[in-house]
């Protein structure tokens, strides 16, 4: 008899203890039970405590070489620990399944379309636990921040806000141009067949401000310092300097998760003034070139029907996609397994992810503004 207990120690570290006896016939039974917790547990680094097994065999060896093996092939990295001593030995020399090891488990039956949908939503319900870990520990590290809050520790903010707001004003200055720009030029053919020229001014103001400043921002911010995030440290996570800093005692969420969302959710909105600006300019420009509508003109038009409550909205949301995209990029690099290959596939999720992510609470934040549409009045 056997028996397999498993819980979550952080939100990319799972447990794994296994009691009792692993002999032949009891080798199929666990490891049908370690597949399952594999596959419910993605992306982990998982420790396998032997300490309670009474009695291993060549199957239970077996068992626990075909474990290493599905863990590598899914990019999770497994420790062992307490291991028999007349098992050890055959666990260190080679981890890797053998040909042998399968033809003692059998082999693995394929998935029909059912087993699949529901092996999809046991990984959903696995990432979205991971996600809320993850918040969770972030929250705790920031709790942790303040209640000790010694300034070594923030000496990398200044530099983290230099590179994702300073060195990117140049990209976020010439976007912001062109969409003024394109914003009027949209609207001067439609305006001017009904002679109303001037609520170009009201057009470009308001999109700019309301959606695409605060939009183009997160985009620009996503490309840069979502991706730029997950590959630091999904390199760190690959060259095992994260488990280093475990070891050290530092914990890692604290240490470079923590800074990178300060630093991204105050830069955020102040690129996105600069984007309000900017856009608003690149739409005064073209307004006198294609409308005839004088810069006093179009700017005492922008002054009458743009709202402070209208620049607030925009700086919340921008705040907020800051705290996403940088709350992506990092989970996203602690999720890298394998090596630059993981690293790469965990960048171009983050962009992905960012993007998909910024949309949505884009939406949500406009049917909220629908209903409550002057709550940031100040």
């Amino acid at each position: 008899m056997f028996e397999i207990r498993f819980k979550q120690e952080s939100f990319d570290q799972l447990f794994i203890e296994i009691t009792g006896n692993i002999s032949v016939d009891d080798a199929v039974a666990v490891d049908k039970e370690l597949s399952k917790i594999l596959e419910s547990q993605p992306l982990k680094n998982i420790r396998l405590d032997l300490g309670g097994v009474d009695y291993l065999d060549g199957a239970g060896i077996a068992v626990m070489r075909n474990f290493v093996r599905r863990c590598t092939k899914l990019h999770n990295t497994v420790i062992f620990s307490n291991v028999p001593p007349a098992a050890k030995r055959y666990l260190d020399v080679n981890p890797s399944a053998s040909e042998n090891d399968r033809d003692i488990l059998g082999e693995i039956e394929g998935s029909d379309l059912v087993s699949q949908l529901g092996q999809g939503m046991i990984q959903l319900r696995s990432n979205a636990y991971d996600i809320v870990s993850f918040v969770g520990s972030i929250v705790e590290a920031f709790w942790s921040g303040l209640k000790r809050p010694l300034p070594r520790r923030w000496d990398g903010l200044t530099k983290l806000f230099e590179k994702a707001g300073v060195d990117a004003v140049p990209i976020v200055v010439t976007l912001s141009f062109l969409m003024g720009a394109i914003l009027a030029f949209q609207a001067a053919i439609q305006l001017r067949k009904f002679g109303a020229n001037i609520f170009v001014a009201d057009l470009v103001s308001l999109s700019i401000c309301l959606e695409m400043g605060p939009l183009m921002t997160g985009l620009i911010i996503s490309g840069r310092s979502g991706a730029g995030y997950a590959a630091h440290i999904g390199s760190m996570q690959v060259s095992e300097e994260i488990d280093a800093l475990r070891v050290l005692g530092i914990d890692p969420i604290f240490y470079l998760v923590a800074p990178r969302i300060l630093a991204v959710a105050l830069a955020a909105p102040c690129l996105t003034i600069l984007a309000d600006i900017i856009g608003i300019i690149g739409g005064c420009l073209v307004a006198g070139f294609s409308l005839d509508v004088t810069p006093a003109t179009y700017f005492s038009q922008v002054k009458k029907v743009l709202e402070v409550s209208d620049v607030m909205k925009g700086l919340v949301k921008s705040c907020v996609f800051g705290i996403e995209i940088a709350g992506i990029g990092c989970l996203r690099g602690f999720q890298v397994r394998g090596g630059a290959e993981g690293v790469g596939s965990s960048t171009t999720s983050a962009v992905v992810t960012c993007i998909f992510v910024l949309t949505v609470t884009n939406a949500i934040f406009a049917v909220l503004f629908y209903y409550f549409p002057r709550i940031w009045v100040i």
